[in-house]
């Protein structure tokens, strides 16, 4: 999954950069509050990492005109506003959480955890697939309990196929959302990690090829 931090503080947007790539997510950083607006508006991301006190454009701003656009983006405001009114403002502006400075980096990897949860099949901690198990926590895929080993990209491909389940999804679309602007990736390298998610997977868990258009994982009837 792929998340942008907007954050002026390089200090902190580099160490936070740092945790969630660790972690296993793309991860890009802006330290301009227009800059941050501008990517919004041609680069898709799984979960929006927002900074309030930016230069050039307040990170309020950005977040109501996300909300305007009807952008359905999961937002974690992190600022050092730290009144019960800001984060009441923050919150009713459209945030899906709000983490007030100083935090520990670890506080952020579990909130961040917990708000791409929501966003994957209705917030359950274990997704069943087949006689597959994926634990949205943990990031880890389990067949009868054992755990299977997948890569980090192989790890970000699958749930990514899984938080869009049952929809055909391109190369580009795949690619844009498990690396960073940074990365050296290829998108034609996305069929090789299919075909190694479907060797690991097997015949219980249907990940399929639309020609011409893409991959689909379907869950439906499992």
């Amino acid at each position: 999954m792929r998340i942008l931090v907007v954050e002026d503080n390089e200090t902190l947007a580099l160490g936070l950069s740092k945790t969630l790539s660790t972690a296993g997510y793309a991860v890009d950083v802006s330290y301009d509050g227009q800059e941050a607006k501008d990517i919004l508006e041609y680069e898709s991301y799984d979960l929006l990492i927002l900074d309030l006190g930016l230069p050039n454009l307040d990170g309020m701003n950005i977040l109501k005109q996300l909300r305007k656009q009807q952008c359905k983006i999961p937002v974690l405001i992190i600022s050092a506003r730290d009144k019960l009114d800001q984060k009441i403002l923050g919150l009713e502006s459209g945030a899906d959480d709000y983490l007030c400075k100083p935090f520990a980096l670890e506080e952020v990897i579990a909130r961040v955890h917990a708000l791409l949860r929501r966003a994957l099949q209705d917030g359950q901690p274990v997704i069943k697939i087949g006689e597959f198990a994926f634990d949205t926590s943990s990031r880890t895929l389990t067949h009868k309990s054992e755990r299977v080993e997948l890569s980090s990209r192989e790890t970000s491909i699958f749930e990514h196929l899984l938080m869009h389940a049952n929809q055909v999804l391109s190369k580009d679309n795949i690619a844009s959302h498990i690396a960073a602007f940074d990365d050296d990736f290829n998108p034609t390298a996305i069929e090789t990690y299919i075909s190694r998610l479907r060797k690991k997977l097997g015949e219980s868990v249907m990940l399929q090829t639309v020609r011409g258009l893409g991959y689909i994982l379907i869950t439906k009837n499992r």
